[in-house]
């Protein structure tokens, strides 16, 4: 068996081995893993190894995993025979002074520590002494290095904090720990510090030792470890280059161990760390490693004093002497040119800012005042910076950043009110830009003054929204007269009246945030019209609309239909013309085919999505003059190029092949459509038979292009569109844009459900038109088989199941708009009612299907809707707003009909399926909207009928007498919300 082992694992471990070949060693090592003679085999390999040393480092790795699976296997004689074996190979180790590689050296240190939390409570109490006494003078780097290694390993299986355990283990491992405290603890500790005495062992070993002790000390007695000899024993290190970054790791272990606030900072006092750091941290700029670990250390020490004073308020004195002693180093960390060093210190910093909050005393002008420097001067990009790609690590940092601002503005106001103003000014106004817009050939200062004028803005955006927020905490009534409200207003116009000075910086994030703070604070400051047309004209330059780097310009479209549709501004004749004459070259639409990315997701192409925001600017624009004649010449302005560009599109040969051609037909449509969504002001005649051209122009458009679905879409967005303005004129081009659609023979599902959403905004907008109702009542029928027609499409796809379980909620969403709205009697007219029957099926089969609970939900929903305007009333439809409701004949049988499923559907969809649990929110949701389903039927029936036809139901299913009498009374006494909660209640009793 030995030799089989060895040649299984060599196999497997082999390069070249042919593959059949080491699968069958694979099998065969998983074999050896899981016996009991395996296990035995791989113990004797082990123990005969160590005469002759000939076992190989894969095989010997191997035996180390069999030995671990299987330790939790063995019985009491079997773990102390294991332990005789570990000591006996680690004796061999040593004697033998056989240097493994690391790698297997934790792995036995590994076995070391399972085998540990096995035998020490009860089988080996002196594991630990007999592994100390293999440590003899603590001289032998050999065992040291076992030694530290063992006792790393035992810390992570009873010790680590991060590591989830069941509470079993837990329990286990407390109970480890307390005979470990009782028994070995002192010696343990005095070891540790005989090994940190020997600086001629190795770097690995100190660090170990190091690193045990910031482990263990969460849980041993403080008092070992801090005498004066142990505690510089510690400390020494923080000169040592290789093993300083460890020592700060155990040092904030020590540091961060539970105790009195008073014994902490007896501690914090005896280390003294903040003049040793102060002290060692310049001597190792170049080490950025150890500078991060020296800045960790400060800001635990600022931690631990923040949790000592809040826990102790009568250590405020000295605590405060060791904040004044802090505060220096952590100032210099925040300012370290590297963010991954100033990061450290955040915590800190956030946390004293809040306990200022708290504690009044802590607040000192000069150190907010210090800090608040420093953290502007943080949030600026640094020099080696060009800006033009995103850092989100810089954008994260700067909003930590901020926060500390913000704090410090709601502390000290007057501070906040006197620097950042100062900041800004020096930012934005004090020669930043003037040279370069004076010489714009003088680059080599354009580095530099974009940096410091983002810096400005950035603080300008900043002090507007403290104002807007009223951090600095004024009265309501008096802020927009305040001093700082001043200030902003003034820093704004300024801006304004030179951005043309500061937009000739050629940089994409001080153009950028010139628009956004301008369009941003419009509503937090009055100013007057000419100061809006100077925005106006800052936005028609060429680093505005036509700026030249693409995320701007499409950024700069958007806030420019902001600024128009917050500001409205008052524009003469003239320059309105102009403006649109000259944005026209931003107008012209150039389709671009999507594409597919490396994931096969689709990737939209063009800029025409943001062209819309230009579109709907321009129709905001025409309608707030007053000039009607210059109001149709600029409409025609604009259609006409999209006119002619329909045009074109249905004339060309290739339309119906070339993709391209419907797709620039879509975005005409949509230009179309959205400069009509502009018009906000009452249109004159002449203005609404404008827009009556331009439906003909889309009917038209649709004739040709019906059978591309992107078309399709683009028409009813735009009918949504010019519906509100053609009102009762739409009524043909309604008719003729419905049959194109429904004619069409590729119309999809998703496509259906969207229709009818927008046949929907028809029946609301249209509730009280004749000529509307008349059309609906023709093509209502049509649009109902349409969908049943979809519905009944039995591909399974995941796709198509998805795009079903959507139609079918737009579907009932549809006749709820419907019923809502006082058009029932759409449904059940001469020329409809054949379908209502079958809706009403439809839903009831809805409600049973729980595979997707809202829809089940929405159905019930749907069955109390009917009844609401139907039910109880003899068959005859009961909506007094429904203008056609005493016209139609009362519906046989409906009353039988919803009785019965009201009745059944309420009892036997929670039973009749095992997946219906009261406890899933889902569930209890449909259980809610069944009580409201049997209570809305109670309440329209006029005479007994309904409750003798629950009761007799009920009966015949076996209900007690009992719960007959309490579902009858209450059903009748209770309202709504109350029988709801009852229902539950009457379930949950019945489910038991």
């Amino acid at each position: 068996m030995d030799q089989q082992i060895q040649q299984a694992v060599e196999i497997a471990l082999s390069g070249t081995a042919d593959p059949n070949l080491k699968n069958q060693a694979y099998e065969f090592i998983n074999q050896i893993k899981s016996t009991e003679e395996g296990y035995k085999s791989c113990i004797d390999i082990l123990l005969k190894s160590r005469e002759n040393n000939d076992i190989n480092d894969g095989l010997k790795f191997f035996i180390y995993q069999v030995i671990e699976e299987n330790m939790s296997k063995l019985n009491n004689d079997e773990l102390i025979n294991l332990k005789n074996t570990l000591f006996q190979i680690l004796n061999s180790i040593i004697s033998n002074n056989l240097n493994d590689a690391a790698y297997l050296k934790n792995k036995l240190s590994t076995l070391f520590a399972s085998l540990f939390c096995y035998t020490y409570l009860e089988l080996y109490p002196n594991f630990l002494k007999d592994l100390l006494n293999l440590c003899q003078s603590f001289t032998n780097p050999l065992i040291l290095d076992y030694y530290s290694r063992i006792v790393i390993s035992i810390h992570y299986e009873i010790g680590d904090k991060f590591i989830s355990r069941s509470s079993f283990l837990q329990n286990r491992n407390n109970l480890l720990k307390d005979s470990i405290r009782l028994n070995d603890m002192n010696q343990l500790v005095e070891s540790w510090y005989k090994i940190l005495l020997n600086d001629s062992i190795n770097d690995d070993i100190l660090n170990n030792t190091l690193k045990i002790i910031g482990q263990y000390i969460e849980w041993m007695e403080i008092n070992l470890f801090i005498s004066n000899d142990y505690l510089n024993n510690i400390l020494k290190f923080l000169k040592f280059p290789n093993e300083r970054n460890q020592c700060c790791i155990t040092l904030i272990e020590l540091i961060s161990k539970k105790m009195k606030p008073s014994n902490k900072i007896e501690l914090i006092s005896l280390l003294d760390l903040t003049n040793i750091i102060d002290s060692i941290k310049n001597n190792n700029d170049d080490d950025l490693e150890f500078i991060e670990n020296l800045s960790k250390l400060s800001n635990q020490i600022g931690i631990e004093l923040i949790i000592a004073l809040e826990n102790d308020s009568s250590l405020f004195n000295n605590i405060n002497l060791i904040f004044l002693k802090l505060w220096p180093l952590i100032l210099e960390f925040l300012s370290h040119e590297y963010d991954d060093i100033s990061q450290q210190v955040f915590t800190f910093i956030q946390n004293y800012l809040l306990l200022c909050k708290k504690i009044n005393q802590l607040i000192s002008i000069d150190l907010l005042s210090t800090l608040l420097n420093k953290v502007i001067l943080k949030m600026k990009f640094d020099p080696d910076d060009d800006g033009f790609e995103i850092d989100e690590q810089f954008n994260e940092i700067r909003s930590k950043l901020k926060t500390f601002q913000d704090t410090i503005a709601v502390l000290t106001p007057e501070l906040y009110i006197e620097t950042l103003p100062m900041i800004i000014e020096q930012s934005l106004f004090n020669k930043n830009f003037s040279d370069i817009s004076n010489d714009p050939s003088n680059s080599n200062d354009t580095l530099n003054n974009w940096i410091n004028i983002e810096l400005g803005f950035y603080e300008l955006n900043n002090f507007g929204e403290s104002l807007k927020n009223n951090l600095i905490n004024l009265p309501k009534n008096e802020i927009y007269t305040s001093k700082p409200y001043q200030l902003f207003q003034n820093f704004l116009i300024r801006l304004i009246e030179n951005y043309d000075k500061i937009l000739i910086i050629n940089h994409p994030k001080i153009q950028s945030f010139y628009y956004e703070i301008v369009v941003r604070f419009y509503n937090l400051r009055s100013i007057n019209n000419d100061v809006s047309l100077k925005i106006l004209e800052s936005f028609t330059n060429q680093f505005g609309l036509f700026n030249n780097l693409e995320a701007v310009r499409i950024r700069i479209w958007y806030l420019f239909f902001k600024f128009i549709k917050q500001t409205k501004p008052l524009i003469d004749d003239i320059t309105l013309e102009n403006l649109l004459i000259k944005i026209q070259p931003l107008l012209i639409i150039e389709a671009q085919l999507p594409t597919k990315d490396e994931d096969d997701e689709i990737i939209e192409n063009g800029q025409f999505n943001n062209q819309l925001y230009l579109f709907e600017s321009i129709g905001l624009l025409i309608t707030i003059i007053n000039n009607k004649e210059l109001t149709y010449k600029l409409i025609d302005l604009i259609f006409q190029p999209l006119f002619d560009n329909l045009q074109n599109c249905i004339t060309s040969e290739d339309k119906l092949i070339n993709p391209l051609i419907p797709l620039q037909a879509h975005h005409s449509l949509m230009a179309i459509a959205t400069i009509v969504r502009g018009f906000e002001t009452e249109l004159s005649p002449d203005l609404i038979n404008k827009i009556n051209n331009a439906s003909q122009v889309v009917l038209i458009t649709l004739e040709n292009f019906n059978k591309f679905e992107i078309v399709r879409e683009a028409s009813r967005f735009s009918f949504s569109r010019f519906l509100p303005i053609l009102q009762n004129e739409s009524n043909n081009h309604l008719s003729k844009l419905i049959s194109l659609i429904m004619a069409t023979p590729n119309l999809k599902i998703n496509e259906l459900s969207d229709f009818l959403s927008f046949i929907g905004q028809i029946i609301h907008q249209f509730k009280n038109n004749d000529n509307i109702y008349q059309l609906l009542n023709d093509l209502l029928s049509p649009v109902i088989n349409k969908i049943y027609e979809l519905l009944n499409i039995n591909d399974e796809y995941p796709d198509l199941v998805r795009d079903k379980y959507n139609l079918k909620k737009s579907f009932m969403t549809f006749i709820s708009v419907i019923i809502i709205n006082n058009q029932t009697s759409l449904l059940i007219t001469e020329t409809n009612k054949q379908n209502f029957p079958r809706i009403l099926t439809s839903f009831v089969e809805y409600a049973y299907d729980l595979s997707q609970p809202s829809v089940s939900k929405l159905a019930i929903a749907q069955l109390i809707n009917v009844i609401t305007v139907i039910g109880g009333n003899n068959g005859k439809l009961n909506d007094s707003k429904d203008k056609y409701c005493n016209t139609l004949p009362p519906i046989e049988g409906i009353d039988e009909f919803l009785m019965d499923t009201s009745v059944k559907l309420s009892f036997e969809l929670p039973f009749s399926k095992p997946e219906f649990d009261l406890k899933d929110a889902e569930f209890r949701n449909i259980a809610l909207e069944l009580s409201i389903l049997l209570k809305t039927y109670e309440q329209r029936q006029q005479n007994q009928e309904f409750l003798t036809f629950l009761v007799n139901y009920l009966n015949n299913m076996g209900m007690s007498q009992d719960a007959l009498n309490s579902l009858g009374s209450n059903l009748v006494k209770l309202d709504q919300r109350e029988f709801k909660k009852y229902f539950i209640n009457f379930l949950t009793e019945l489910k038991k």
